[in-house]
Order: C-alpha cells, then structure tokens, then sequence
C-alpha cells in the first residue's frame, strides 16, 4: 500500500478547527508552530515573555489582540548562557512560581534526543513550549542557513504540535539584504523554517521606527503590522509591559476612531491627493496612519480608488 492508500482521509473525515481554537492570541500565536524571529536584542525573549504572562494569567487582550485561552503550564526551553536566571526576573512576580518549567537544550546531535524531549512534553502536556533559540539548539556542525538542517529542525517540533502542545520557536535574523526583507522569509532558514510554520512573527526595533511586529499567519482575520513599546513593570522589576502604540494620522484624527477605516483611508486620499500614482505606494504611505499590514491597505484601496492619471477618485 502506498501512501494514499494508508494515510489519505476524505474531507468529512477531518475534524474541524474553529478560529478560536486554532489561536492562543487571536492573529498572533497560533495552536500549532509559530515563529518569532527578530535582530539580537530587538526583544524576543521579552515579547515571549510577555505572551506567556497573558497566557498564563488569563487576560482579556495583549496588545489588542484576544487572549483565547488561559494556561496553568508553560515549558521554556532554553540555549543561552544565563537564559534562565534572566527569565525569571522577567516572570518573577508576575505567574505562579510552578506554572514556568525551565530545561537546558544542548542538542548533542544523536538520535535519540529531539523524541526523548517530544516524549517529556507529551507526558507534560503544557499549554506552550516555547524554545528560546533554535541556533543554540542545533547539534554540533549544523548550520540554521542551510534548508536541510532547517527542515531537520521542523521535522523533530512538528510531533510536539501534533500532539496538541503548541509551540513558539524563537529565532535571529539573517543579516544582508538576501533575506528577511518579507515576514515570511524573515527567519534564517527562512522559507524552510516558515513553511513549516503556521504563523511567523517578525519583530523589529530600529532608531527611525522603534519597535514594530509584523505578521503572516494562516487563517488569521488580518496580518498585523502593529507599533509596540516595551518597558519595565517597576524600578525593582524587569517584567515586561508591551504596549500598542495607537498612530494618529497627521491630518484626518477621525480616520483611527471612526469605522469602517476603508472608507475613511479612501476618503482621506481622495482629499490630500499624495503625490504616490500607485496602490502599493498609498498602501506603505499610509500603514503607520491606520495601523494595517501594507498587503492588508493594498487589497482594501485596490476596490476604492483609481488614479485618473491626474488624481485620485473613487473606483466606480
């Protein structure tokens, strides 16, 4: 028998996954393997960190975003030298002291290890597993760049999320402009670390725009290209407090209050006539104004407006 044959299901043999439970962040973390990859200390560990603590504590939102479900456990898995004693400051106080699990990753590049850790996890069942990173987790002589150790890696988590334990892989950057410049291709390992993926976050922090999040996730509602702050709880505390930086537009203040945003952008365009000709154009020129995913404005404006040649009007 082939593969058809033992494997194949027929659609009404495949249970159905609504939205809810599809997410543990609605359009942010999802039940299955999300990616969060980002520059050196552009905040991972404290955006991971953040979630968790919504996730844990049962909180309505985190940054703006639903919390869909409330978890008693969270197994963090770890590869820097003094990971965890700075996790714990950054949880301390904040979750019950015996809802973190903390364990070393040191791959040591035999067999055996990535299914003892699925086992343990199995046996577990937390509500996340977050590993905090894949480069320190590779076994000696590997190299995340490359799409065959890359696809090894997705290979060893996807039983974990096959069992129902969702899981959060935390990641760097590549540097060079061969890489990272879409959400989806940000990882190093990118297009192989995101195919395995549902869901990649990209989190950026320059000196010109701060801190940014920016997402591609299947089944999500949006993509998300969110303005974010993040600082400490208190002079004696190193928990994270994430915050949505809530962008007012520069001429029209109605256009972040008022809905539906569609209307409002189109309108706005159609009165200041930006010096842009295209779609793609308006669709960068106003992100910061209304909060939205560049790809999100683009698909929205294409049904609204026209360029005449001479101006900007509605799309008959």
């Amino acid at each position: 028998m082939g593969a058809i044959r033992d494997k194949g299901r027929q659609l009404h043999q495949i249970e159905r996954v609504p939205y809810e439970d599809a997410f543990l962040i609605g359009d942010l973390l999802s039940t299955r393997i999300t990616t969060l990859a980002g520059e050196p200390k552009a905040g991972k560990t404290l955006l991971a960190a953040g979630m968790g603590i919504a996730l844990i504590n049962g909180e309505k939102e985190f940054l703006g975003q639903p919390v869909l479900r409330k978890l008693d456990h969270i197994v963090f898995g770890l590869t820097d030298d003094g990971a965890p004693e700075e996790l714990k400051e950054r949880l301390h106080g904040a979750v019950p002291a015996d809802s973190v699990t903390l364990f070393p990753v040191e791959d040591p590049g035999h067999s055996g290890y990535w299914p003892g850790i699925v086992d343990d996890l199995i046996d577990m069942q937390p509500g996340l597993f977050v590993l905090d990173n894949i480069i320190g987790a590779l076994a000696p002589g590997e190299d995340i760049a490359s799409s065959v150790t890359a696809q090894r890696i997705m290979r060893s988590l996807k039983p974990i999320s096959q069992a129902g334990v969702p899981v959060l892989l935390v990641t760097h950057t590549p540097k060079g402009p061969a890489e990272g410049t879409t959400v989806a291709s940000s990882p190093i390992g990118g297009r192989a670390i995101a195919a395995g993926s549902r869901a990649v976050i990209a989190l950026r922090n320059s000196e010109k725009h701060g801190r940014r999040i920016q997402t591609t996730i299947n089944r999500a509602t949006e993509d998300l290209n969110l303005r974010v702050t993040v600082r400490p709880a208190g002079e004696s505390s190193e928990v994270p407090i994430w915050e949505r930086v809530q962008t007012k537009p520069q001429r029209e203040p109605s256009i972040q209050t008022a809905t539906p945003w569609q209307e409002l952008l189109a309108g706005q365009i159609i009165k200041e006539q930006p010096e842009e000709t295209s779609i793609a154009g308006l669709a960068h020129r106003y992100a910061d104004v209304v909060g939205k995913a560049v790809s999100t404005i683009r698909a929205e404006l294409t049904k609204r407006l026209v360029h005449t040649g001479e101006a900007w009007a509605a799309a008959q």
